[in-house]
C-alpha cells in the first residue's frame, strides 16, 4: 500500500477516535450538569434522574469501550510472519497419490517481480516443515548405491530438481530421508556443496502454493512479497529467484508432492493455481538451491515439455540382496532359497515386504509355514491391496482401464498392446486409440511399466491384484474367467508362433521356442495340462533345450506337470516326466532332486515292463552317483543298463553306457580301460549314425589322449568332434570342444591360440552350459598365471568359484580352488596357498574325482619350497582353520 492512502486511512482513523471521545465528554459533563441542577433543586421530577442515570451510564460505557478496544491504525498490527510463526508445523503425511508423463518448460521473459518489502496483510500460510521418516539402518534397508547416485545427480550444474517417482509403497519417501540424512553428514564432515540445513516438508492433499512460498521464505529469512498482486507466473520466478538468491545452498525435500497433481495428467491441480508455473520453472533454470520430489507421477508444469533442469529417478524396487537383508532385519528367520523367493514375488516392493514380516511375527508363523497354507498368501495379498491399490482400482480407473489391467495380469513377460486386446471379449473390445489412452494412465501410474520396444508389463503386485479381481465377490467365478484368460494367452502365443516364427525343422536358437514355452506354462496356469504335455512332446522340447542350455525352463516347465495324477497322466507319461527331471536336475546340480525323481522314474519303467527306458534311467542314475563321488555305484548302475541294452538290442542305449563306463574308469585312473569302452561306444555310434554320440566320444577319447601326453592325437579327435557339433548345430557341445582344444593348445605351450579357443568356447558356454562356462573360466584363469597375469587370472577363477558354488559342481571348485592354490603359491603366499589346496585335496577325494592327485601335488610343492619343519607347523597351524582363511584372502 503507498504511503498518501496509508496517511489517508489514518487521518480517518484519527477522526473517528476524536468524534467517540467527544460524545463520552459531552454525555458525561450533560450528566454532571444533570446531578448539579438537581441537587440545588432548580430542576424536580423522576425524570431528571433517569436522565442523570443514562448519560452517566452511557458516557462512562463508551469511554471503557475505546479505552479497551481502541481503533487503531494498521501498523500496531501483528505481522504475518510472527502469526506464522504460531501456527503448526506438521500434518500428517497422506497416502501417495498417482504417478504421469513427464514435463518440462522453459520460461517465456515476464515483467521483473516487485521488490520483495513490505509482508502483506493476507492471512497466514500452514506450517508444512517436517521430520524424514527413520532411516535406523537396524530396520531400513540403506540403499547405498541407490542414495548415492541420487546425491552425484543433485550436485551437477544441469540439474535443479530430481523426481523420484514409483508405484505406491516401492519406497520413495525412505529413499529420499536417507538422501536427506547422506547430504547432512555431508554437509557436518565439511562438504561446501550445501552449506546449510536441508529443509523436509510434508506435502498434503491440502497445501498451497501460498504455503510453499511462506514456508521457503521463513527458512530462507526473506520477507515474502504481497503474492495477491503478482501474477501467477510472477509468483513462481519470485520463489525461484529467491531460492537462487540465497547465500547457502541447501537440499529442500518435498514429500509426497502427487497431492498437489491431477492424477491422470499429472498437471498441477486446478485449485492449485501457481503450482504449475512454479514446476515450469524449476525445470526451466539452473538454481543454486535443489530440490528433491518424491511422487508417483511425473509432475507437469503449465506446457508439457521435456525433462531439463528437472529430471526423473524411477525408484524400483529392493534388490534380491537388499531384500533378503530386509527380511532379516525385520526378523524373518528362513533359508536363502525361501527368502529369494518371497523377494521375487512382489518384486523387491519395499512395503509389501514389511507387511509380510508384520503379518509373520503377528501370527507367529515361520516363512516355511507361509508357503505351506495358501491362506496366508491372500491375507498378504489382502494387506498389499488394503493398504496401496484399492483406492486407485476402485476410485480412480474406469472399467476400460481395468479391463487392460486384467488383461496384461494374465501375462507373465513384457508384451504388446495387442497381446493384451487378444483376452479382451469381442463385445468388450476397446479401439486402440482408447487402448493407448489407457496405457499411459497405467504407465503414469506406474502400474505398469515400459519394456524395450513396445511392450509393457504389470509391477508383480498389481498383476497378483488384478488376477484375483477379474470377478469380483465370487472366487470360484473369477478362478474360472482366468482360467479362459490363460487359454486365451496360449492360443495368443501359438498364433505367434505360426506367423513369425520358423517351422520345426528350421528352428535353431532357443528364441525360436520362445512363444511355445510361454504357450505351455499359460496352458499349465489354466490347469490344462494335457495340453501343455502335448506341445512339450510334439515339438521336441527336452532334447531342443537340452542342447541350446535350456535346462532351468526345463526343470520349471516339467515341475507344473506334478504330481502328473492331478491330470490322470498314463504311467509311462508320468514317467517320462520324472525322468527328464532327473536329467535337468542333475546338470543344475541338483543333485538330491534328480536322484528322487530318476528313482520314480526307474520303478514305473520296472513295473510297466519298458526295458528300454529302464535302461535309461540307470544311465542317468550312474551318472547322478558318479557326480556326488559314489563311483562303484555308479559303475554298477551303468552294467545293469549295459546289459539291458544288450539283450534288448537297444544299439544307442549300448554306446551310452559304454561311454559311461568309460567316465567311471577315468576317476579310478584306469586309462587303458577307460580308452577301449570309448573306442567300442565310438565303433557303435558311427554304426548306428548317431553323429551327437560319435561327437561326444570323440571328445572322450581326445581327454583320453590328453592324460596320456599323446596331445597332438588329442587335438586331431577335438577337431574331429567339433566339425560334427557345428554341422549339427548342437551349442552345448561345440563349446565343451572348444574349450578341450584351448586345454589342449596350453598343454603343448602355444598360449595365443588356447587363448582364442577358451575366449570362444567362453562366450558360448555362457549362453548355453553355465556349469561348462565355470569350468572355462578356471582354464583361462590357469592360462593367465601362466602368462604372469596374476589379477586377471584371479578374476576368472572368482567368477569359476561363483559358478561351481551356483550350481552346486562340487568337482569344479574343487578344480578352482586348486588352481587358486597355486596362484598364491607362486606369490609365496604359503598361508592361503595351503588352506586353498587343503580344500581342493578335500572335495576332490571325496568325489573320486581323477583329479584328486594335483591338490596333492600342489601340496607338495609348498613343502619343498620351505621345508619339512617349516610346512609341519604351517599345516598344523592352517589345517583346521583352511575355510576361514580362503574365505578371507577371496573376499
Amino acid at each position: 500500500m503507498s504511503k498518501p492512502a496509508k496517511s489517508r486511512e489514518r487521518k480517518q482513523l484519527q477522526e473517528r477516535r476524536f468524534i467517540i471521545i467527544s460524545i463520552a465528554i459531552l454525555l458525561l459533563v450533560g450528566g454532571t450538569i444533570l446531578w448539579i441542577l438537581n441537587s440545588q433543586g432548580i430542576i424536580q421530577g423522576s425524570w431528571s434522574s433517569i436522565l442523570l442515570i443514562i448519560f452517566t451510564v452511557f458516557g462512562i460505557i463508551i469511554g471503557l469501550f475505546q479505552w479497551l478496544y481502541p481503533v487503531s491504525s494498521p501498523t500496531s498490527q501483528p505481522s504475518q510472519l510472527s502469526q506464522l510463526s504460531q501456527t503448526s508445523q506438521s500434518h500428517p503425511i497422506t497416502a501417495e497419490a498417482q504417478p504421469l508423463p513427464q514435463i518440462i518448460v522453459h520460461m517465456p521473459p515476464t515483467a521483473a517481480a516487485p521488490p520483495l518489502t513490505q509482508i502483506p496483510e493476507k492471512a497466514p500460510y500452514r506450517g508444512i516443515v517436517g521430520v524424514p521418516p527413520p532411516t535406523d539402518p537396524r530396520t531400513i534397508q540403506q540403499r547405498q548405491k541407490a542414495v548415492q547416485d541420487i546425491y552425484s545427480r543433485l550436485l551437477r550444474s544441469d540439474t535443479t530438481a530430481i523426481a523420484l517417482t514409483g508405484i505406491a509403497g516401492v519406497g520413495k519417501s525412505t529413499l529420499a530421508a536417507l538422501v536427506y540424512r547422506y547430504t547432512e553428514e555431508q554437509r557436518l564432515a565439511g562438504n561446501d556443496t550445501f552449506t546449510a540445513e536441508a529443509l523436509w516438508l510434508n506435502v498434503d492433499s491440502s497445501v498451497t502454493m501460498a504455503d510453499l512460498a511462506g514456508n521457503l521464505f521463513e527458512a530462507l529469512h526473506k520477507p515474502m512479497p504481497d503474492f495477491a498482486n503478482l501474477s501467477l507466473q510472477n509468483q513462481a520466478q519470485a520463489l525461484f529467484k529467491a531460492l537462487n538468491a540465497t547465500d547457502d545452498a541447501r537440499l529442500i525435500i518435498f514429500d509426497q508432492f502427487e497431492n498437489l497433481l491431477d492424477w491422470q495428467s499429472g498437471h498441477a491441480l486446478l485449485d492449485r493455481p501457481g503450482v504449475g508455473e512454479w514446476i515450469d520453472a524449476i525445470n526451466s533454470q539452473a538454481c543454486k538451491c535443489h530440490i528433491l520430489l518424491t511422487t508417483r507421477l511425473w509432475p507437469q508444469g503449465t506446457h508439457e515439455y521435456p525433462p531439463t533442469y528437472m529430471q526423473e529417478y524411477f525408484v524400483k524396487g529392493l534388490e534380491l540382496n537388499e531384500g533378503i537383508e530386509l527380511l532379516r532385519k525385520l526378523g524373518i528367520e528362513a533359508n536363502e532359497q525361501e527368502l529369494r523367493t518371497v523377494v521375487e514375488r512382489c518384486a523387491g516392493h519395499a512395503f509389501a515386504l514389511a507387511l509380510l514380516a508384520s503379518l509373520l511375527r503377528n501370527r507367529h508363523l515361520s516363512l516355511a509355514a507361509f508357503f505351506q497354507d495358501p491362506t496366508y498368501a491372500q491375507l498378504w495379498s489382502g494387506n498389499i491391496a488394503r493398504n496401496l491399490l484399492d483406492y486407485i482400482y476402485k476410485q480412480q480407473l474406469d472399467g476400460a482401464q481395468r479391463k487392460l489391467l486384467f488383461a496384461f495380469s494374465v501375462y507373465r513377460e513384457p508384451v504388446p498392446p495387442d497381446a493384451a486386446q487378444s483376452l479382451i471379449e469381442e463385445g468388450e473390445a476397446i479401439s486402440k486409440v482408447q487402448i493407448h489412452n489407457d496405457l499411459d494412465t497405467l504407465l503414469s501410474q506406474h502400474l505398469l511399466q515400459a519394456v524395450g520396444e513396445g511392450n509393457y508389463q504389470l509391477h508383480a503386485i498389481v498383476a497378483n491384484y488384478a488376477q484375483s479381481h477379474f470377478v469380483e465377490g465370487d472366487e470360484q467365478a473369477n478362478r474360472t474367467a482366468l482360467q479362459a484368460a490363460h487359454v486365451k494367452a496360449a492360443q495368443y502365443y501359438l498364433h505367434q508362433l505360426e506367423l513369425h516364427y520358423p517351422p520345426p525343422e528350421q528352428r535353431q536358437h532357443m528364441s525360436d521356442l520362445e512363444p511355445l514355452i510361454e504357450a505351455i506354462w499359460q496352458y499349465c496356469q489354466a490347469d490344462q495340462w494335457q495340453a501343455a504335455y502335448k506341445l512339450m512332446e510334439e515339438n521336441s522340447m527336452f532334447s531342443k533345450l537340452k542342447n541350446w542350455g535350456g535346462d532351468a525352463i526345463l526343470l520349471e516347465l516339467y515341475t507344473l506337470l506334478l504330481p502328473p495324477e492331478k491330470w490322470q497322466a498314463e504311467r509311462l507319461q508320468a514317467a517320462h516326466i520324472y525322468n527328464n527331471l532327473g536329467v535337468v536336475g542333475r546338470a543344475l546340480g541338483r543333485t538330491q532332486l534328480a536322484r528322487e525323481h530318476l528313482e520314480r522314474a526307474l520303478r514305473i519303467y520296472e513295473k510297466e515292463g519298458d526295458r528300454v527306458d529302464e535302461s535309461w534311467s540307470l544311465n542317468h542314475l550312474g551318472r547322478v552317483y558318479s557326480q556326488i563321488g559314489n563311483k562303484e555305484q555308479a559303475r554298477t548302475y551303468y552294467a545293469q543298463a549295459l546289459r539291458i541294452c544288450q539283450q534288448e538290442g537297444d544299439r544307442l542305449g549300448e554306446a551310452t553306457a559304454l561311454n559311461n563306463l568309460g567316465w567311471v574308469c577315468s576317476a579310478l585312473g584306469q586309462k587303458e580301460q577307460e580308452q577301449k569302452y570309448y573306442e567300442q561306444a565310438l565303433s557303435i555310434f558311427r554304426k548306428i549314425g548317431d553323429r551327437k554320440g560319435e561327437a561326444s566320444t570323440l571328445n572322450n577319447l581326445g581327454r583320453v589322449l590328453d592324460d596320456l601326453g599323446q596331445s597332438v592325437q588329442a587335438q586331431e579327435h577335438y577337431e574331429q568332434a567339433l566339425i560334427i557339433f557345428r554341422e549339427t548345430d548342437n551349442l552345448r557341445g561345440e563349446g565343451w570342444t572348444l574349450s578341450n582344444l584351448g586345454k589342449t593348445y596350453y598343454a603343448q605351450g602355444k598360449l595365443e591360440q588356447a587363448r582364442t579357443y577358451l575366449e570362444q568356447a567362453l562366450r558360448i558356454r555362457i549362453e548355453v552350459d553355465r556349469r561348462g562356462a565355470g569350468r572355462t573360466f578356471n582354464n583361462l584363469g590357469a592360462l593367465y598365471a601362466s602368462m604372469g597375469q596374476q589379477e586377471r587370472a584371479r578374476e576368472h577363477y572368482e567368477e569359476a568359484l561363483s559358478i561351481n558354488k551356483a550350481l552346486g559342481d562340487r568337482e569344479g571348485e574343487g578344480k578352482t580352488l586348486r588352481n587358486f592354490g597355486r596362484l598364491y603359491l607362486a606369490q609365496q603366499n604359503f598361508d592361503v596357498a595351503l588352506a586353498a589346496l587343503l580344500l581342493a585335496q578335500q572335495i576332490l577325494d571325496e568325489l573320486q574325482s581323477p583329479y584328486r592327485y594335483s591338490a596333492q601335488e600342489g601340496i607338495d610343492a609348498i613343502q619343498q619350497e620351505i621345508g619339512a619343519k617349516q610346512f609341519a607347523d604351517l599345516r598344523t597351524r592352517i589345517g583346521s582353520r583352511a575355510p576361514q582363511v580362503v574365505k578371507q584372502a577371496l573376499g
